[in-house]
């Protein structure tokens, strides 16, 4: 029998599902559901492999040793394999980036700088004729105002169009949840609006869990009669192993 067979049957006689078994152990259900299929490629290498191997033993009460020997004596390849790469990948060569050359540089902008300082005073005459040139005839240019039309219909403002406010979005309801274990306690999950996981675990008797969120509220529960529920501060009486909890204070039952 393989390694995910063994964990299978172990889970199995523990009575114990794979949600429950994530809680207890905070392996992901679908870690846990490969591992169950002998696929540990998920895990992120044999060492943590190892460990939720003996996590999950001890949640159901198995030997992990017999387990263990048998994934050391199915990954050793593997681990050897890994071990020359890792060795390899030290010895393998480093490059680094060349440096630039700031000598070049430096001098570069220093002839670029000198050059610009000739040109400058070679022309510089030329330019101060130019500019003398052009500032006496600026002078004697004399500039007429247009005149000013009359007569001319004045404008007419344009009506702007006015915007209507945008209608406010209905707020969102809250809803508050609580619920409190007796008898011999019960397994819970419970779910906000968007599908979003707000808890999950057993509640021991005696234990209460408070919930809010905006919107619906849905519960699964594994033994509805060891639960007492209180719904918007009121108590809700319900037998119902799934249902959906409303900003109204009702109780239906989920699909």
């Amino acid at each position: 029998m393989s390694i995910g067979s063994e964990l299978t049957a172990a889970r199995e006689r523990a009575d114990m599902t794979i949600e429950q078994l994530s809680a207890a152990t905070r392996i992901r259900t679908g870690l846990l559901i490969a591992m169950e299929a002998d696929d540990f490629s998920r895990c992120g290498g044999n060492f943590y492999a190892r460990g939720h191997i003996r996590a999950i033993a001890r949640v159901v009460k198995a030997d992990p040793a017999p387990l263990l020997a048998t994934f050391d004596a199915e990954h050793a390849v593997e681990d050897e394999k890994s071990r020359r790469e890792e060795r390899a990948a030290v010895k393998s060569p480093t490059l680094r980036p060349a440096r630039p050359r700031w000598a070049l540089v430096v001098g570069a902008i220093l002839v670029i700088l000198m050059g610009w300082g000739m040109v400058r005073l070679f022309t510089l005459p030329s330019d101060i004729e130019a500019n003398a040139s052009k500032t006496a005839t600026t002078s004697a240019t004399v500039t007429t105002p247009a005149p000013t039309p009359t007569g001319a219909p004045s404008g007419r403002p344009t009506a702007q169009p006015t915007k209507k406010p945008a209608s406010p979005k209905p707020p969102v309801l809250k809803t508050e949840l609580t619920m409190t274990a007796k008898g011999n306690g019960t397994y819970l999950t419970v779910l906000d609006r968007t599908d979003r996981k707000i808890f999950q675990g057993r509640l021991t008797p005696g234990i209460a869990q408070s919930v809010t969120s905006a919107g619906d509220i849905r519960v699964q529960v594994g033994n509805p009669t060891n639960l007492v529920v209180v719904l918007n501060g009121k108590r809700v009486p319900t037998n119902l192993t799934k249902f959906t909890a409303h900003p109204n204070g009702t109780l239906t039952k989920s699909a």
